[in-house]
């Protein structure tokens, strides 16, 4: 069974637009809705698999846009999901990088790395914008090992970030940095390449800090600028991470030439 979404709530019984807009559009691929759970996990058979669906990412998208949009593009993700990915390590290597999730997450059988208590990484397959999650079957597919794995998602990183652009406001005269990437669902993740260090070192030193409320948000900072941002940004970490998708960690992480570590994290009340 594959779960589509993260975090499950209590499924509204009034009316709930996302929920309509969700059938109907399910209704259009051809596709139906086969039982809602009292969590308000969401049920589909698609061929062989049974997929269970949280709407919440979905409703926090449409809460902050009003853009029916977002449910049509997650409907057709749907109709064209496949559980397989290529046979060949040749076909996909250049698309396999890393992206983050929550701790807490149940990753079965997919291949994760955790960062922090809160944080761990996942390999995943990028295609036409969309994730497939990498799993310990996939390995033995393609005849590689985990190290492999790893280094080739870090080399794919590298050469994105040759693409990518920090963008800096300067805020009360401290260096506020953001990552500039048309590829929005791998942000938090491009801060894990080893070539990112070299990239900030310049403007932010080594070690740099950051925070990633959610997986399409990032602000980075230097160490000088630690206590000035830490007392700044708290009530922006956590509305972003309360109220965006995909929410990730209200925690500043340290990334150093060693490794990466929490050194605080905000409340979330």
């Amino acid at each position: 069974m594959m779960l589509f979404g993260l975090f499950s709530c209590k499924h509204n019984r009034k009316k709930d637009d996302v929920f309509e807009v969700f059938k109907s559009q399910m209704e259009k691929q051809g596709m139906k809705i086969d039982s809602v759970d009292e969590e308000g996990l969401v049920y589909v058979t698609k061929d062989d698999l049974t997929l269970k669906i949280s709407l919440d990412n979905l409703r926090k998208d449409y809460a902050r846009d009003k853009d029916t949009a977002v449910i049509t593009d997650f409907v057709k993700t749907m109709a064209s999901y496949t559980l397989d990915l290529p046979a060949s390590w040749e076909e996909v290597k250049d698309d396999i990088y890393i992206s983050l999730f929550p701790g807490d997450y149940a990753f079965e059988d997919f291949l994760n790395e955790t960062v922090t208590e809160n944080v761990s990484k996942v390999y995943v397959h990028r295609k036409s914008g969309e994730l497939t999650w990498v799993s310990g079957e996939d390995l033995n597919k393609w005849n590689i090992t985990s190290e492999l794995l790893a280094a080739q998602a870090d080399e794919n990183a590298n050469k994105l970030l040759e693409r990518v652009s920090i963008k800096i406001d300067m805020v009360e005269g401290h260096k506020l940095g953001f990552i500039d990437v048309e590829q929005t669902t791998l942000k938090g993740a491009l801060l894990f390449a080893s070539g990112m260090k070299k990239k900030l070192r310049a403007d932010f030193g080594v070690p740099f800090y950051a925070v990633i409320p959610v997986r399409d948000f990032c602000y980075l900072f230097s160490e000088k600028d630690l206590d000035f941002f830490s007392k700044k940004m708290g009530p922006t970490v956590v509305e972003e991470y309360r109220q965006s998708a995909y929410p990730i960690t209200t925690e500043i992480l340290k990334f150093t030439d060693k490794g990466v570590e929490s050194v605080g994290k905000y409340p979330v009340k």
